[in-house]
């Protein structure tokens, strides 16, 4: 097996999590990162292990280099326009992030570098890579639940507004500039991109929604000169095509304990999914079953409906048996994780035909959050079209540095 030699470009929080699922992949090995901060990336390649000549301040200059096989995009939302397509137009295969981007027509942008230059693309949407998901999908596939009538995505934290009360976390996340919005594009992308995958991507219909940021702040969180920019809660109402609606609730705060859970609601049947995988499940717990910035979660779906014609509920943990799953058939290992499915997909053990198609769930999934912050500024319902063409490029062309100012061109 020839190893893949991989860089990273972004060496904060995520970076780490990358870190030890790469760790976990034979054949794989992260042999450069880049950061612009020099101290942060200096710091993270003594704890890898990567020498200093590996290390970049500006990942042009890593995207010189002719002995890496792909690259591992680990920036915040709004730099993942430029920096994933002058990935793609260097030559390389592409790994980015969630969200794909902050807008449609950014994750667009993506979608259509890929295809113009040819290189393989994936995007990290861990919530589609594990049994929960698939089994949900096969009962819907199966006549299971039944005519599939409404659904509903939902994400709560009691208070957890990432750099603002959990400091361990980039303040880019509430920075305008660079995260974007909150929430939605935050944790809400792991929900609403399960919800579309498993309910076998509806073509959206209509959208209205509301966002705020109205939760208490502390002043004495944010240091002197830094606002917190972005939403703290989004929700709203889709219909599709096919006559399925699904309400949609994010937030990052609220007064509350409890808010419900994402479901999904047939004729016959309806799915609960309880503890929506958002970490990167088991690949992504470190030796001492820890995990970077976030708790482990347990993916279980619970069915209520009939069988024989008897109402039935019923419990199934997705972990559990995604595991035996494995043993029983150890190619599902590569449903399993995003990084193992893209490890496949660029050795070519999967191909087109049999890969999950990451980067068009995440592309369609930007469309409906767009609609959720483009109807609220059309203080109206938007239509999908409407968002389609509406939608515009908000993703950083021109990027300042400690060490100078990169131009992006996409």
């Amino acid at each position: 097996m020839k190893e893949l030699r991989i860089g990273i470009i972004g060496t904060g929080m995520i970076s780490n999590r990358h870190m030890t699922i790469w760790s976990h992949i034979p054949g794989t090995k992260v042999v450069a990162g880049c950061d612009i901060d020099q101290a942060k990336v200096r710091a993270w390649g003594e704890r890898y292990g990567i020498p200093e000549e590996d290390l970049y301040v500006d990942f042009r200059e890593m995207l010189k280099r002719d002995d890496l096989n792909a690259i591992d995009v680990c920036v915040h939302n709004n730099l993942h326009t430029p920096v994933s397509v002058a990935v793609m137009k260097a030559g390389f295969p592409c790994y980015c992030e969630k969200p794909m981007a902050a807008s449609y027509a950014d994750a667009k942008i993506i979608y259509d570098a890929a295809k113009a230059t040819g290189q393989k693309l994936a995007v990290q949407l861990s919530s589609i890579y594990n049994l929960q998901t698939r089994l949900a999908k096969k009962m819907i596939e199966e006549g299971k639940l039944g005519k599939l009538y409404h659904a509903r995505s939902v994400g709560h934290r009691r208070e957890g507004r990432p750099g603002f009360d959990m400091p361990n976390f980039s303040r880019d996340f509430i920075s305008k500039e660079i995260g974007v919005h909150g929430p939605l594009c935050d944790l809400g992308i792991y929900h609403l991109s399960q919800m579309l995958y498993v309910m076998g991507m509806p073509e959206l219909d209509t959208v209205f929604g509301v966002s705020s940021a109205d939760y208490y702040q502390d002043p004495r969180l944010l240091p002197p000169g830094l606002t917190y920019d972005v939403e703290d809660l989004s929700v709203g109402i889709a219909t599709f095509k096919n006559g399925v609606s699904l309400d949609i609730y994010e937030d990052w705060a609220m007064h509350m304990d409890e808010v419900g859970t994402s479901f999904i609601a047939g004729s016959l049947g309806g799915l609960k999914l309880l503890d929506v995988d958002t970490s990167g499940g088991d690949l992504a717990l470190s030796k001492e079953r820890r995990l970077a910035g976030a708790s482990a979660q347990k993916p279980t779906l619970e069915f209520f409906g009939y069988e024989d014609g008897m109402k039935t509920s019923k419990v199934i943990n997705c972990q559990e048996n995604g595991r035996r799953e494995v043993l029983a058939d150890p190619r599902m290992a590569l449903y399993n994780d995003n990084q193992v499915h893209w490890v496949a997909y660029l050795r070519g053990e999967l191909d087109d035909s049999s890969r999950i198609d990451s980067p068009y769930i995440a592309m369609e999934t930007a469309l409906l959050s767009d609609a959720i912050f483009l109807s609220q500024a059309q203080h109206r319902s938007v239509t999908g079209e409407e968002v389609r063409a509406m939608s515009q490029s908000v993703a950083l062309r021109r990027q300042e540095t400690p060490w100078g100012v990169i131009e992006y061109d996409f």
